[in-house]
């Protein structure tokens, strides 16, 4: 399986002094990472736009109205499910992916690095956006999201202040079961969604890694785009990131080109990931999917599936790396 080869500049309007005499300036150049810091400037230039984002906020209100009707979900108890889960820690060696208890390796740090900003994004919440609420997604499919989501989600588990709920929300073709090898008809986010009399905590599948929790995709149904889309999601969402302000809540979601309700949840997101793979995702795909998500509310951009064993992580024009 792939390792992350170098987190790409963070989106977002930071200020950094001499960006020139950064770990990341002295890298080679190359197609992919050329293509990312131009993303990265346009995308600042958008956000520092107040026509663009009033214009993006119009959008988006209209988006939400897609599906039925939601009323006011009733608060749910703050219960948990009896069910704990055992994830095969070999199953995730196997698929290159880290465990609980692997030492330091590139790929724990790599992921150490993404939670790292996240959790400063956490501390320095946007207004009406939840910041423990954040979407893990890509261009187009097979870029590996679901393989960084998983990895994130381990890694947010090991820390000593906070719990992670991870969400498999490709509905149509949830891939998180399949991954860690367990049951993939288990109740979920769609089951939520349809009926109101399910609580949350009646869906959730606590792990035996201690502070990761799961909410499965659930039954499939053929209007999962429509629900997705709707006022119930986004009730549902605003209660999972109010409730627990100590649990990050990590959303494995469709791919923003192959699935029209992705830019929807994004509009709902406190921090967005985006996943590109290195030497397949296209300028034309990347710069389509960045179109259709605000800017400011992008995280990260991750290049996976990178050849060699070099790593850098950088944003806002400063950078450190190790070789």
């Amino acid at each position: 399986m792939s390792i992350i080869e170098r987190v790409a500049e963070l989106l977002g309007p930071i200020a950094r002094p001499n960006p020139k005499s950064s770990a990341l300036g002295e890298v080679d150049s190359n197609p992919v990472q050329d293509l990312i810091e131009r993303a990265v400037s346009q995308s600042n230039e958008r956000s520092r736009s107040p026509e663009i984002g009033k214009s993006a906020a119009q959008s988006v209100a209209k988006g939400l109205v897609v599906g039925a009707r939601a009323e006011a979900r009733p608060a749910r108890p703050a219960g948990t499910t009896a069910q704990t889960l055992r994830i095969d820690r070999n199953r995730l060696r196997q698929q290159s992916m880290i465990t609980p208890e692997d030492k330091r390796t590139p790929m724990t740090e790599s992921f150490r690095r993404i939670k790292r900003q996240i959790l400063v994004n956490m501390a320095e919440p946007k207004a009406g956006v939840p910041a423990n609420v954040v979407m893990v997604t890509s261009a187009l499919p097979g870029e590996g999201k679901t393989f960084c989501a998983i990895n994130l989600a381990i890694s947010i588990a090991l820390e000593m202040d906070y719990s992670v709920l991870l969400v498999d929300a490709d509905v149509a073709k949830p891939a998180i079961p399949k991954v860690l090898g367990l049951e993939e008809d288990k109740k979920g986010l769609m089951d939520l969604l349809l009926d109101r009399r399910i609580d949350l905590a009646d869906v959730l599948c606590k792990t035996d890694i201690g502070k990761l929790t799961l909410l499965p995709a659930g039954m499939i149904n053929q209007h999962a785009t429509e629900l997705l889309a709707s006022g119930a999601m986004r009730e549902l969402l605003r209660e999972m990131g109010e409730r627990y302000h100590d649990r990050i809540i990590v959303f494995d979601s469709p791919p923003l080109l192959a699935a029209s309700e992705t830019a929807v949840l994004a509009s709902q997101m406190g921090q967005i990931i985006i996943v590109v793979e290195a030497g397949n995702t296209s300028e034309a795909a990347l710069k389509d999917a960045l179109s259709r998500i605000e800017s400011s509310n992008i995280a990260g951009v991750v290049l996976n599936k990178g050849k060699g064993s070099a790593l850098e992580y950088g944003y806002g024009g400063y950078g450190y790396g190790a070789k």
